[in-house]
């Protein structure tokens, strides 16, 4: 079988190489969104309110481990893009073997500590009494895909910094269409209700891997022999060295989020649907900047491994005005189709109300967390990673948090669980913008 090239970012038009690196990067997005939905689409149109609000509740406990899992991925993936850069075929190979190592033998550890850790995680966002059954029904089985999702991770990412991103697009439609299918089977067909959901989640990731696997195996330049692997301890040091700042700070906005979460909670259970609802909604507005940040890593990487520092800054400007602009596109559209997206999920009135509150409330400050992306996506390819993360943690974490403790205390009224996450995404994007234009180190490695 002939092996697949790379493409090199190191060479050719930038924002060309930005729209064909982030648009399949844009739409695969688009269907793992769908993918996440649709759980909560199939138990909120054929189950009941009940079991939509459990999973509505669990969906920051899902992203502690999801966010954990992309940081590690990005690791890999910036190592491998530099390495990739500096035609250094030799740490290619450790960085691509330990990786897939550490995918295994990592997520297997992950999905034990999950597991006894579940009753402490449903504890922490107070879980109600009447949704808790379901709730921890529908985790115990998602928990168990934790090795898939941290594979699936890792091979996009490398995938990405090989400048593929079109299969990622393709395996993502796959997937999404595979979880559709088996979660309406289980759950109409078999009745397995909310496990049935987590269960489809699971099969569905399980087949992404396999593709992915399949293809990044068959690259130029990859040798992969499960007989002799060229594992290294430094190579995964230095994954969790640039990926961990990534993953802890993912791991504590969505357990910050947890613990605003455990303040929804208290709400009826048509408070909690909907703004669940309206989260992963506006959510979307975030797929633009997403996909370009992931451009803009991989063109920082690349180009800053081969000494092409003049690229990478006009990689970042090229990438800051296509993100800008087509998040405001996003903006204008999810706030106009709010009513209707919410009715997707849920058609009691209660829901569509609250869902579309929170949507109208929070959408705008979407455009700051766009800023936070790119900037921080450009330093992450520079090997700047706790700067980011110490900015994220702030804006994301800390204010929001303390915006919701302190807000409720002063006003008890949902409009302050709506308006802590535009203030937590307003704080995040202008400190991000303020360090990349302000700081001694953008200007020392010209990229300012």
């Amino acid at each position: 079988m002939a092996k697949n090239k790379a493409v090199s970012l190191t060479e050719g038009n930038i924002r060309k190489l930005i729209f064909s690196f982030s648009w399949p990067v844009f739409v695969s997005m688009i269907f793992s969104e769908l993918y996440n939905v649709t759980n909560s689409m199939i138990v909120g149109n054929y189950v009941s309110l009940t079991a939509l609000s459990a999973v509505s509740a669990c969906t920051w406990i899902c992203n502690v481990f999801n966010y954990s899992f992309y940081g590690l991925g990005m690791g890999a993936g910036i190592l491998v893009a530099g390495y990739y850069g500096a035609k250094d075929h030799d740490n290619l190979k450790k960085s691509l073997d330990s990786s897939l190592v550490f995918s295994v033998v990592g997520g297997s550890i992950l999905t034990v500590i999950a597991e006894l850790a579940l009753p402490f995680l449903l504890k922490v966002i107070n879980i109600g009494p009447d949704i808790y059954a379901d709730a921890f029904a529908y985790m115990r089985v998602y928990i168990l895909g934790s090795v898939a999702v941290l594979t699936s991770q890792m091979c996009f990412f490398i995938l990405r910094s090989f400048g593929d991103t079109k299969h990622q697009l393709y395996y993502s439609i796959i997937s999404s269409i595979v979880n559709i299918l088996l979660g309406m089977l289980f759950v109409r067909v078999l009745n397995l209700n909310v496990i049935g959901t987590a269960l489809a989640t699971l099969i569905s990731q399980v087949v992404m891997d396999v593709l992915a696997l399949r293809l990044m195996l068959n690259y130029e330049g990859v040798d992969f022999d499960i007989r002799h692997l060229d594992f290294s301890f430094r190579v995964i040091g230095e994954i969790c060295e640039l990926g961990i700042p990534a993953g802890i700070q993912n791991m504590l906005i969505a357990f910050s989020s947890m613990l605003v979460q455990s303040y929804v909670n208290r709400f009826p259970n048509e408070v909690i649907a909907g703004i669940g609802v309206g989260e992963k909604t506006v959510s979307w507005c975030q797929l633009v900047s997403v996909a370009v940040s992931s451009a803009t890593m991989s063109l920082v990487a690349q180009n800053m491994g081969a000494g092409r520092n003049d690229r990478a800054k006009e990689a970042i400007r090229e990438s800051a005005l296509i993100s800008g602009i087509g998040t405001i596109i996003m903006i204008v559209i999810i706030y106009t189709a709010a009513p209707f997206l919410v009715s997707r999920f849920n058609s009691d009135p209660e829901v569509l109300h609250y869902g579309t509150s929170m949507i109208r409330w929070a959408v705008g400050a979407m455009f700051f967390i766009n800023l936070s992306h790119i900037y921080n996506g450009a330093c992450r390819g520079a090997g700047n990673v706790k700067i980011p993360m110490i900015i994220a943690i702030t804006g994301q974490v800390i204010c929001k948090y303390l915006f919701v403790s302190l807000g409720l205390q002063i006003f008890y009224d949902v409009h302050i669980l709506y308006l802590a996450t535009a203030f937590g995404y307003l704080m995040a994007g202008t400190m991000a913008t303020l360090y990349f234009y302000c700081s001694k180190w953008s200007r020392q490695n010209g990229l300012r």
